[in-house]
């Protein structure tokens, strides 16, 4: 019978005055208060003044904090659903992501401000799955960009490596052709010497 009682009063409320019943059974912030936003938080004191006000009738005590506690209990209930919701989601992103091959810094950073908007709604589980994902992702970044500062430094030192055997080969090749055109004896030592400013400039 009490849970009828308690049917019987919430049936005349419109679904909106039982969140706004139960949204004022919590403490009000300083801006709140400050605005007069009622605490229904003693029922003798605070609900039944309240809810005189705005002509809703009384429940008895008992039905009141029946109330309450299945609206918290309704809360929970929500609040486990929206994080279950939240982690299969959070799954899901990181692991198309991972399919995708996105860029790991873009990555990162994406899933980084994934993480700190279901930190603010109090998703715990999902904040934790994209934090992870975007260590990781941040992670392969640093070492996608070694690779490219390993490989730029590869190919300068491989271009420097090549000058320099284009230099010595170079060197080789005027230090040949200078021994022929010495041994030449068809040429004149003012044909060699002209030969000489010729191959070394």
């Amino acid at each position: 019978m009490k849970k009828l009682r308690t049917d019987a009063w919430e049936a005349q409320l419109s679904e909106d005055v039982r969140q706004q019943l139960y949204a004022y059974t919590k403490p009000p912030t300083k801006e709140e208060a400050e605005a007069g936003r009622p605490h229904l938080a003693n029922f003798e004191r605070d609900v039944l003044p309240w809810l005189s006000l705005q002509g809703i009738p009384a429940p008895q005590r008992s039905t009141w904090y029946r109330f309450v506690g299945r609206m918290e209990a309704q809360e929970r209930e929500d609040r486990a659903a929206r994080t279950i919701i939240g982690m299969g989601t959070a799954r899901k992103i990181a692991t198309g992501m991972a399919k995708a091959k996105i860029d790991p810094k873009l990555a990162a950073d994406f899933l980084t401000a994934l993480s700190v908007d279901a930190a603010t709604k109090q998703n715990e589980e999902a904040m934790k799955i994209l934090a992870d994902a975007a260590s990781k992702y941040h992670a392969a970044a640093l070492g996608a960009e070694k690779l490219k500062l390993d490989a730029a430094r590869q190919r300068t030192a491989d271009e420097q490596l090549k000058l320099a055997r284009e230099k010595f080969e170079a060197a080789e090749r005027r230090e040949n052709a200078a021994k022929n055109a010495l041994g030449d004896t068809k040429l004149t030592d003012a044909d060699k010497i002209a030969k000489m400013k010729e191959i070394f400039g």
